[in-house]
């Protein structure tokens, strides 16, 4: 019987580290969200979209931190603030639910459940 070979992205390598691994914000201001989905998508469409939509002037730059879990470091406090301010943000009509990230936290600590209106 014949063996199939399965190989991994970089990016589905980094969904498989161990659930109480650090979560690390950049040097730069940083928040940490999950998209709250049951759907499958593809994380680099959903990046090209949140930096189309957010149309920053500035460096932006979006990791995955876990399973559904992204970081978003900015160049400038100010495009932080901007994207905070212009909640509410939707992907595939799900809430996208922003925190600021300042000391790492380990990724079974995170609760992301709470937005402001």
């Amino acid at each position: 019987m014949e063996r199939d070979e399965i190989s991994l992205l970089e990016d589905e390598l980094l969904q498989l580290l161990v659930k109480s691994s650090l979560v690390v914000p950049s040097e730069s201001p940083t928040l940490i969200f999950p998209v709250w989905t049951r759907k499958s998508y593809n994380p680099d469409s959903f990046k090209a979209q949140l930096k189309s939509i957010w149309k920053r002037k500035k460096k932006m730059d979006i990791q995955v931190a876990g399973q559904n879990l992204f970081m978003i470091s900015f160049d400038t406090e100010d495009d932080l603030e901007i994207i905070m301010e212009g909640r509410l943000w939707l992907f595939h009509r799900q809430l996208i639910i922003f925190e600021r990230l300042v000391d790492p936290i380990e990724r079974s600590k995170i609760r992301l459940v709470l937005l402001p209106f």
